[in-house]
């Protein structure tokens, strides 16, 4: 499960390399292998709109797994609970149906910006800072459902059973021949509420998981869910958790794939899956858009009890928000005291070592769940999931990430989810434990991230097909760093004032390659010298760019008038910074030059 190995490794809050006895998740990359087979920038299209206007997109969704409690429905639970809550937890669902009694007040445009950063290649979040997502741990935590059980496409097995489900076939009969034309969730509600009826309770946690669980439509009730209500019914653990996770991926892939491609978009996006648990992850692990003052969870509640009614934050910009999160991201915010919340088992005050066999704790084997690599199935849809690439959101260190041979050509050969494990041991990190980074992790993360800002840029339209100075300032004052880090600047947004104390274009590019040398990354100074003055000489050198400008003195005006729009205090220290860009334009005329006999 865990691979135990020395290592040079940076710790997420900056400072030097040093070695340490570090902890990976399984599969690991072999040693000998420096550059993992996938890059980060094939996660991204370049045709993502330049400014995050959601509102100005036209980008029509319905959520059809985010619903209202109503009070019906919450009169429903309070009458089935004192008779059902022992099924209700033996199955591994009591928290997950008393958090449908919930109301997360949606956050208009929280969902866009989060699908922005999907990668359907990996189901993951690529932020400049790191690679998140949202993982088995959450959907228990926060969504209440079971890592343990069967799969949510377990056939009916006994006589008795396959009674049970003819019978509630025979009440969606019952609704269409009182002139009705479609079985809705209200109707359905209407005739097995308060009933007396044998298999009330099978129809009412149908209700739910028509609603609340495993969506279909927007309104009916699914044959589908009938065979999981009657297993949980005799309290028989279903895998809810894999396949609520399943269709939080499969909607992010959605939702990403409409925002690239808006311009073809002319129908309604249909989200089914409860959606309401993106928010929720972002609420706990972004401090910037976390509520101010969330619930005080009373004993014997739910987590998903902090957010119920609570407001959200609005963002002016959540771009901005998502991508400068490096320093106020939460990566184990289960960890971290809560009031009236109980630790998991999986997070000790000391660091341990447990034997995972058949009689290992359920919520420890439910953590072991989380950790493997595997293939989620749903109703709808089987995804992959690969908790190896977020190593840190469980407490254990990160290292290149190892890609994994997909199993789902069927939902029979993808169910490898619940294999036995037995005999093998488990490293249990200390909840307050800071994972860390591999220096070769560190080096990749910084390549691919400047590569995919790379293939960003290339993608924006530029003035007179050129890179403006306030983007070049902007790259230049925003260096790569790996999850966690801390950036040694502020970052500088396009079009914010320059103060007096900002540097010049000169020492912004000094400081970039005195950043991109950070820790133990070997190569040759020379040779990365050489890379990035070819870089900036390909930006200034293009053919749009010699027929707009025509001298070189206007390449120094263009810098200089663009930082001096923005700030009356950076005119009055642009004449002593002539000297510097005097250098500048020797070094550009230089590089030209260079440029020129190279085409000859």
């Amino acid at each position: 499960m865990v691979e135990e190995r020395e290592e040079h490794m940076v710790s997420p809050t900056g400072g030097n390399p040093f070695r340490k006895k570090a902890y990976f998740l399984i599969p690991t990359l072999p040693s000998s292998i420096d550059v993992p087979p996938f890059e980060l920038p094939r996660c991204f299209s370049s045709s993502l709109p330049t400014h995050f206007e959601p509102k100005a997109w036209h980008l029509n969704v319905e959520f059809y797994g985010w619903r209202s409690s109503q009070e019906k429905w919450k009169t429903w639970v309070d009458q089935m609970a004192p008779v059902h809550h022992e099924k209700w937890k033996e199955a591994g669902i009591y928290e997950a149906i008393i958090s449908s009694t919930y109301e997360i007040r949606k956050v208009a445009n929280l969902g866009d910006g989060f699908a922005e950063k999907w990668c359907s290649e990996t189901n993951t979040f690529i932020f400049p800072w790191g690679e998140a997502t949202i993982t088995m741990e959450d959907v228990m935590v926060l969504g209440g459902f079971s890592a343990l059980g069967a799969s949510v496409l377990s056939p009916l097995q006994t006589k008795q059973m396959k009674e049970v489900g003819e019978k509630l076939i025979e009440g969606q009969k019952e609704i269409y021949s009182s002139g009705k034309k479609a079985v809705t969730k209200s109707l359905w509600l209407k005739k097995f509420m308060n009933s007396g009826n044998e298999f009330e309770h099978e129809a009412f946690l149908a209700f739910w998981l028509s609603r609340y669980v495993l969506v279909g439509s927007r309104n009916s009730i699914q044959n589908s869910v009938f065979s999981v209500a009657i297993h949980l019914a005799r309290g028989t653990r279903i895998a809810l958790a894999p396949a609520v996770l399943a269709s939080i991926y499969k909607d992010l892939s959605l939702l990403k794939k409409a925002i690239v491609g808006l311009k073809e978009l002319d129908f309604t996006l249909k989200l089914k899956s409860p959606f309401h648990l993106v928010q929720v992850w972002a609420w706990e692990r972004f401090s910037e858009l976390r509520p101010e003052n969330p619930n005080t969870i009373n004993s014997s509640e739910p987590r998903m009890a902090r957010w119920d009614k609570v407001n959200g934050v609005r963002v002016e910009n959540l771009r901005r928000v998502l991508d400068s999160a490096r320093e106020n991201f939460l990566w184990r915010p289960y960890a971290l005291v809560t009031d009236n919340w109980h630790f998991p088992k999986y997070y000790p005050p000391e660091e341990k070592w447990v034997l995972i066999g058949p009689d290992l704790d359920d919520e420890l084997l439910s953590f072991v769940r989380c950790l493997r690599a595997s293939e989620l199935v749903g109703l709808y849809t089987i995804e992959h999931y690969l908790p190896h690439r977020v190593a840190m959101q469980f407490g254990y260190d990160q290292d290149l990430p190892c890609s994994v041979t997909r199993a789902n050509r069927n939902s029979d050969t993808a169910w490898d989810y619940n294999k036995e494990i037995k005999n093998v041991k488990l490293y249990l990190p200390s909840r307050l434990v800071e994972a860390d980074v591999t220096t070769k992790y560190l080096k990749w993360w910084k390549q691919s991230v400047s590569g995919l800002e790379d293939a960003r840029e290339a993608a924006v339209p530029q003035k007179r097909g050129i890179m403006s100075s306030k983007c070049l300032l902007s790259r230049a004052n925003h260096p790569s760093v790996p999850p966690g880090f801390p950036p040694k600047r502020k970052r500088m947004e396009a079009g914010d004032p320059i103060d007096e104390d900002e540097q010049s274009v000169s020492q912004l590019l000094k400081f970039r390659k005195k950043h991109e040398n950070f820790g133990i990354i070997q190569g040759s100074d020379s040779e990365k010298l050489s890379s990035q003055a070819q870089h900036f000489a390909s930006l200034i050198a293009q053919k749009s760019y010699v027929n707009t400008m025509k001298s070189d003195e206007n390449i120094v005006n263009l810098v200089g008038d663009e930082c001096a729009s923005s700030s009356s205090l950076f005119q009055k220290r642009q004449l002593e910074l002539g000297d510097r860009f005097e250098r500048l334009r020797t070094k550009i005329d230089e590089l030209k030059a260079h440029r020129l006999g190279n085409k000859v």
